[in-house]
């Protein structure tokens, strides 16, 4: 109990100081810790440790008594391009983040058949900082903005300055009961954090010409939902799993803005939306989604696993809606005398299938090798990249390695390796946003790495 109290408390001091991290499949982690990433994510039939209360919460009942922490090195490069609009490309934000792990286990009253669990996992994120960096002439698009026909003028340099931070905690404390020798059920109470800054604005220097928005000081709120899980052993050979998780409801994120901070457009009329000095609120929830998988054991030696998941992006963050009161001003007459009380924020995500297969060997008593593939397909398309400049959440393909080694009779030690492959997307009538197609070509790239130390203390030995 005292380590565990301890690595919780570690858990948690390091939660609320570690900058926001990038992810994986849209932008949530293809795996949480060491297991997960090495098996590609294809854990749902295959509980190991104690992040499968994130992962499917029965396999809580089939791990034993233990502790587990996860020091995960995460390792991001992006870039956001503008060359093609006779700009510059900047690769922006931190190069290392610490994205911690801690969960535990144990039974209930001392029974064989119920177990209670949880943990602290970092789930979700993403971030990036770049330089201010010449963007391409902008003066066209607020022009053809307004209904007029750009002149030389509109060749004239604007400037980006793109900021974002994202990162979503998830508090897991699952109860899981095996109702025979072949079916576990269980269930996980989700008490969740999000944290939010997001800045994209294009500006002309000199003049007081601006195009985009400033929530750079980053707004937080809790969220609660749930996830049910059930695993299935239908014989020594193949074990199944499934599991669902709601929809994370969530309270506003309040931004307190001076006037001007967001210059948009709300609808096709080429009016934009300026706010005023005040409180603005973001309802912003994170997505339901599914998951089925399935454990082959051929021999006491091997496993392979199979995942799919499905992940309900577009519920939640095909469009974002920023409310407050929004001056309607028109860029040819200036205001129009109108208000709005929102402003959308179309990032336009569709939904992700994910496609995950993992494999286990254990090579020795005391050593256990694993590989893992991971595709999840992008919720950003083409027609997307403007809008998403500052969340670049586009790769696909990943793969994972990993070893465990068992420490005598209590301890384990976990090493892991995650590559998400490079990523480009190049915009396609980018300024579908603003109420018309004006096509540029704007390009987003992301590529990722990750080194997971973990360590486990399984108390029933």
């Amino acid at each position: 109990m005292r380590i565990t109290l301890s690595l919780l408390t570690a858990a948690v001091v390091l939660a609320f100081s570690a900058p926001a991290a990038m992810a994986t499949n849209g932008h949530q982690m293809m795996g949480i810790g060491a297991y997960q990433k090495s098996m590609g994510g294809a854990v749902t039939a295959a509980p190991y440790d104690t992040t499968t209360a994130v992962a499917n919460p029965a396999g809580i009942a089939l791990i034993g008594t233990k502790a587990d922490f996860n020091f995960d090195l995460f390792m991001p490069s992006r870039t956001a391009d503008f060359t093609n609009m006779g700009g510059q490309s900047n690769q922006g934000g931190s190069p290392l983040y610490l994205v911690p792990a801690v969960g535990w286990v144990g039974p209930v009253d001392g029974r064989d058949d119920l177990f209670f669990g949880g943990g602290m996992f970092l789930v979700s994120g993403m971030g990036v900082d770049y330089d201010s960096i010449n963007a391409g002439p902008f003066d066209a698009v607020l022009t053809q903005l307004a209904g007029g026909v750009p002149g030389a003028e509109s060749m004239t340099m604007y400037k980006a300055n793109m900021y974002s931070q994202y990162q979503f905690w998830k508090l897991a404390p699952s109860l899981a009961k095996k109702v025979n020798e072949q079916l576990t059920l269980g269930v996980a109470l989700n008490v969740d954090y999000q944290q939010l800054a997001v800045k994209q604005k294009f500006y002309k220097p000199g003049t007081g010409s601006y195009l985009g928005m400033d929530l750079s000081r980053a707004s937080g709120a809790l969220g609660f939902g749930f996830t049910l899980g059930a695993v299935y052993k239908m014989n020594e050979m193949i074990t199944l799993g499934a599991t669902y998780t709601s929809e994370q409801s969530f309270a506003d994120m309040e931004y307190r803005l001076s006037g001007g901070d967001v210059l948009w457009t709300p609808d096709a009329t080429g009016n934009m939306a300026m706010n005023r000095d005040g409180t603005y609120k973001i309802g912003m929830n994170f997505p339901q989604q599914l998951a089925v998988g399935v454990a082959i054991a051929p021999s006491s030696a091997l496993k392979i696993t199979a995942d799919v998941k499905w992940i309900n992006f577009k519920s939640t963050h095909d469009k974002v809606n920023l409310k407050g009161t929004f001056d309607l001003i028109n860029m040819m007459t200036g205001p129009t005398g109108q208000t709005a009380s929102s402003v959308a924020l179309p990032f336009g995500w569709d939904d992700v299938m994910v496609y995950a297969l993992g494999l286990e060997f254990k090579a020795t008593d005391m050593v256990t090798l694993r590989a893992g593939y991971n595709h999840g397909a992008s919720p950003i398309q083409q027609e997307d990249v403007f809008n998403n400049l500052v969340f670049p959440a586009i790769v696909e393909d990943h793969i994972g390695l990993g070893a465990d080694f068992t420490l005598g009779d209590h301890w384990g030690l976990g090493l892991a390796y995650m590559k998400a492959f490079k990523k480009s997307f190049e915009g396609k009538n980018d300024m579908t946003m603003l109420g018309q197609t004006i096509s540029s070509a704007s390009k987003i790239e992301l590529e990722e790495q990750s080194l997971i130390l973990a360590l486990s203390y399984n108390f029933g030995k």
